[in-house]
């Protein structure tokens, strides 16, 4: 009798399953890596958007030097049209961009794969207590949304307090 060396039908089909499940294991986890770092590329485009936005509004005055402004209106005053003419922070008011036409402070468009993105800010009266100073404190809470094309929501959000007068 002669011993052949050499592998059988069935020895080559189990080596054959082993590479397999190696194979769609590896493929699995680099399609899962992959899925994390878009996730974590859209939510860092996300939040970039909304903290320009929101440091942007908080940079402009609290009040309106027009002297037609009484202070209790908020929005743009009369002659105020686009961002680039706002000059406090009310003016902000109910200001949207939808996708496509999301631009940073200076009027120029961010890149195309940040314009699927949407954004809305309210800003709203009230007070705000702080109870380790004993007393509250009046302004304005401004609020950014961004919104992806999914419908998932990033809120940011920051209290002004009135300065003196």
């Amino acid at each position: 009798m002669r011993h052949r060396h050499g592998l059988t039908i069935v020895e080559c089909l189990i080596a054959m399953t082993i590479l397999s499940v190696v194979v769609l294991v590896t493929c699995y986890t680099l399609a899962a890596g992959e899925q994390h770092l878009y996730e974590g590329n859209r939510i860092g485009t996300a939040t970039r958007l909304g903290r320009d936005l929101l440091e942007e509004i908080v940079a402009r005055d609290y009040r309106d030097r027009s002297p037609t402004n009484n202070g209790n209106n908020l929005g743009p005053e009369s002659g105020e049209l686009t961002r680039a003419q706002f000059d406090d922070v009310d003016d902000y008011q109910n200001y949207n961009e939808a996708p496509g036409a999301l631009v940073d402070a200076t009027g120029a468009l961010y890149p195309a794969a940040d314009q699927v993105f949407r954004r809305k800010v309210t800003i709203t009266k009230g007070n705000l207590s702080v109870i380790d100073l004993g007393t509250p404190f009046s302004g304005l809470t401004v609020k950014v949304i961004v919104t992806a094309p999914t419908g998932q929501q990033w809120v940011f959000q920051r209290f002004i307090p009135e300065p003196a007068q």
